[in-house]
């Protein structure tokens, strides 16, 4: 017998093989045996008396029909769903009825050998027959060929050995001959068995590690690219561990920092809650600043310090499966991953610093262009406020404008003091013009006091001022679309702070900051000139219905969805029947006229889930998802029952004159008809026309 190679496939996986391959085979073998047996009795019944080969034909006959009945049975479950003792106890199941077989076969010469020698050679040519017939179909299980032989040809052997002559001698010789000849076949069958079972073992693991390395490759392509793009360390975080659990399919991945309790808190983490027995193990890796790795079973659990600017900043926490307790494919791709984190961190380090150096050295001029980058005016002019008062000597920045009544609103604040804002109370019909958001909009010009608190003017507010140390003041006026829209305040803690240069630097951070609004609003207008042009392009202009183009884009997301769900969705066809007659008949704009109103019926019976487009001409589509069971199994019909009342009242086609309509509807669904958008189109076309003609029958 045959003995399996240490580097075979595992012994559950031949279990697993040679039980499909044995429940496979057996209704072949049930029938092959029976149609033997059947052949036997007929040729050895008529020369043994007394009807012992009819009874044995019979038990042979019944054994078989056992045989499928257990294959019927036997067949629903797959052998892969089984636990391994289940396994192993089907597998001894079914060579036990194979042995069972064999053991028939060899009670014939024992029991009913015929005295005749052509007789004899009979019984010897069928048993010779069947032992190679088990040896050619049960090639893969060694022990299963090899007992089934033995049962069958050696009880022949002996009893003709027994018998004596000359000529059972002889073909006992013979036997023999070929008993050795089988068991040749079998070991050599088997080996050919298990080395096939290796090879495919082996490809499909390399397959499958491919394919784990290739994501896990593009997972580390990603973090580099996150990692060259990201503008916040948490955000860079949030996102590598995304991509990192969707692309490789680790079971958890987490961020964790040191906070100043000296406990470690999550960042960010994706996938199954991170284990708390590898704590210890955890400080261990933060204390040594080396990798650790934790194996648990069949999960391995990795923790590596990530590093910025060569300071440990956070601990990478990733668990898990490996195929072998000496796997090392996890720890090396952690590794891999570890260091982009580590060059992403680095990247944004440098980015971080080279916008500090940007702040120190070009200081207000270069802040005042940061706003252009701002995705609103809301965001752009706090940021501008805040800017103004970070590392300068403005200690306060504030921007203001009149609203529809004339009171000037704070729009945006920041700094020492600019709390006192909300209570801000100027108006432009104020009779006191000294603040200088007034006397900004009346001259429509720059306003500057260096000494708030000697100017008379601002007596009023001189304590106010004082307390919080609002010293000196520049307000600019701010242009939007060449208006004056709004005024910007710096302030300082400094009197005779503004000379010509810091005045010119403020002037120019307002006119960069009306300029970014400008910025702003042309990308407005860009974008919803955008949008009315990408909603043309997939919608109908006579209907206001989605079009071809727009279907073709739906038509993917809703299968993706039935697929994900496993649910059912149906795309109807609708034509209506004699549309052409109208055209000809009445023009165009009575058909027109016809498609609106009949857009406005589906859209009145349609549900909130249906999908409703115009293809061209009196073509349309609905895509009907959420459908109950019921609508499934009625074909459809209260589907189209709800469409068909879209056509029962008749459709205005000219002044006083009112035609009755019908409309032709096709339905293909998936998946029960198709899983592919051309095919449902096109099987919904097909039986669109196939309703037409019906119609067009009966009308006739």
């Amino acid at each position: 017998m045959p003995t399996v190679r240490p580097d075979a496939s595992p012994p559950q996986t031949l279990v697993v093989e040679r039980c499909k391959l044995l429940l496979h085979t057996m209704p072949v073998s049930a029938l092959t045996n029976g149609v033997v047996a059947a052949i036997a009795v007929a040729l050895l019944g008529p020369v043994l008396p007394d009807g012992g080969m009819q009874l044995w034909g019979a038990v042979m006959l019944g054994l078989q029909v056992l045989r499928l009945l257990l294959w019927l049975i036997w067949r629903r479950r797959p052998i892969a769903s089984l636990s391994e003792a289940q396994q192993n106890r089907k597998l001894l199941q079914l060579r036990v009825y194979a042995w069972l077989t064999a053991a028939t076969w060899g009670a014939l010469p024992i029991t009913l050998f015929p005295t005749e020698t052509l007789s004899q050679s009979y019984l010897a040519f069928i048993l010779a027959g069947i032992s190679g017939a088990a040896v050619a179909g049960l090639s893969f299980d060694a022990w299963t060929s090899a007992v089934f032989v033995l049962a069958v040809v050696v009880p022949l052997i002996l009893r003709l050995f027994l018998v004596g002559t000359s000529s059972t001698l002889a073909l006992g010789l013979l036997v023999c001959v070929y008993l050795i000849y089988l068991m040749s076949a079998v070991r050599r069958s088997q080996s050919q068995f298990l080395q096939m079972l290796d090879w495919r073992s082996s490809a499909e693991a390399a397959g499958a590690s491919a394919q784990l390395q290739a994501r896990r490759n593009a997972a580390l392509a990603r973090a580099n690219q996150l990692g060259t793009l990201a503008d916040d360390q948490n955000a860079f975080f949030e996102a590598l561990c995304v991509a990192a659990v969707e692309q490789t399919g680790v079971d958890s991945i987490a961020i964790l920092r040191l906070n100043a309790q000296d406990e470690f808190v999550v960042i960010a983490q994706v996938g199954a809650p991170r284990p708390t027995s590898i704590d210890a193990t955890a400080r261990l890796a933060w204390q040594s600043g080396a990798a650790q790795f934790v194996q648990e079973g069949p999960r391995q659990h990795g923790l590596l310090p990530l590093r910025r600017h060569g300071e440990r900043v956070a601990l990478l926490q990733a668990s898990g499966s490996t195929t072998s307790q000496g796997d090392t494919a996890l720890q090396d791709w952690l590794s891999s991953l570890a260091a982009s984190i580590d060059r992403g961190l680095q990247a944004l380090w440098q980015r971080e610093r080279i916008d500090r150096l940007q702040k120190l050295y070009r200081a207000l001029i270069r802040e005042g262009e940061v706003v252009l980058q701002s995705r609103s005016a809301e965001d752009m002019l706090q940021h501008t406020c805040d800017t103004l008062t970070s590392d300068t000597p403005f200690h306060a920045a504030w921007l203001a404008r009149p609203d529809d009544s004339g009171a000037f609103r704070v729009l945006a604040r920041a700094g020492s003091g600019a709390e006192q804002l909300d209570h801000f109370r100027v108006h432009l019909d104020d009779a006191n013009r000294a603040p200088l958001v007034l006397r900004v909009w009346d001259s429509r010009a720059l306003q500057v006091c260096n000494n708030l608190l000697h100017d008379r003017a601002m007596q009023p507010w001189h304590a106010t001022l004082a307390r919080y140390r609002w010293h000196a003041a520049l307000a600019t006026p701010v242009l939007r679309d060449g208006e004056l829209w709004g005024v910007l305040v710096f302030t300082s803690p400094q009197a005779q702070i503004f000379d010509d240069q810091t005045i010119a630097l403020c002037e120019q951070v307002s006119a960069l900051l009306g300029h970014g609004l400008d910025e702003l609003d042309l990308k407005d207008r860009l974008g919803h000139l955008q949008r009315i042009e990408a909603h043309r392009a997939r919608h109908d202009t006579l209907t206001g219905l989605p079009n071809r183009y727009a279907l073709e884009q739906h038509l993917p997301e809703v299968i993706a969805r039935a697929r994900r769900q496993g649910s059912v969705f149906a795309l109807g066809m609708i034509d209506l029947d004699g549309f052409k007659r109208i055209n000809d008949t009445w023009g165009h704009s009575a058909g027109d006229r016809v498609l609106r109103e009949l857009t406005r019926r589906l859209q009145a019976v349609q549900r909130q889930t249906d999908f409703l487009v115009r293809l061209g001409g009196d073509e349309f589509i609905v895509v009907m998802e959420d459908l109950n069971p019921l609508e499934i199994q009625t074909g459809f019909a209260n589907s189209m029952r709800r469409l068909r009342q879209a056509v029962a009242d008749p459709f205005d086609i000219a002044p006083n004159v009112q035609l009755p309509m019908e409309m032709s509807i096709g339905i293909s669904a998936y998946p029960l008809d198709a899983q592919d958008a051309d095919s449902l189109m096109r099987l919904a076309d097909k039986a669109m026309y196939a309703a037409k003609a019906r119609n067009q029958a009966a009308t006739d």
